[in-house]
């Protein structure tokens, strides 16, 4: 079990990291659109479509890592009450109930949006730029597979902690 966990881990946080440069693209496009803009008056047309797909590609292939640090937002008004092994348990139980469902659902229908927009070519529309869209529509099914994944490793630590327990 540890060798699955050590080999999750290692994947999204190597993916995490890799995703990560995608900041200086993403900073480097702004940046020369604001100087186009305010320094130039001429504006661009593809770095509001740019900015958008980099920004949500960095986000959604990021939480897989994110989840791996322990950064996600939760509420620990209870949580951080109970003992490392109620903890365990508690959050086994909601890896089950809802991490697991809500993302199969993403992954399955992100696989469908991307499918859907693959066949008819699809490119955005709010710019004259008109980027094909569905390499974009694809990081939905990717980082859904990726957190499913660390999810997987997030259980088995809780497993890990809940038999290390019983057992001591």
């Amino acid at each position: 079990m540890d060798r699955v966990i050590m080999f999750i881990d290692s994947l999204c946080e190597k993916i995490g990291k890799a995703v990560a440069w995608l900041v200086v693209p993403l900073t480097l496009g702004l940046v020369y659109e604001v100087a186009a803009r305010y320094f130039f008056r001429a504006p661009t047309v593809w770095a509001f479509d740019l900015s958008y797909m980099l920004c949500g590609t960095l986000f959604m292939l990021g939480a897989s890592y994110t989840l791996h640090t322990g950064a996600h937002v939760r509420v620990d008004v209870f949580h951080k009450m109970l003992s490392k092994r109620n903890q365990a348990i508690v959050d086994a139980v909601l890896y089950i109930v809802f991490f697991f469902p809500a993302l199969f659902f993403l992954m399955i229908k992100g696989f469908d949006w991307f499918w859907y927009a693959w066949q008819i070519g699809e490119r955005a529309t709010a710019s004259p730029w008109r980027p094909i869209i569905y390499p974009f529509k694809a990081v939905i099914p990717v980082a859904s597979f990726l957190l499913i994944l660390q999810g997987i490793a997030e259980f088995l630590t809780c497993v890990q902690i809940i038999k290390r327990r019983k057992c001591a």
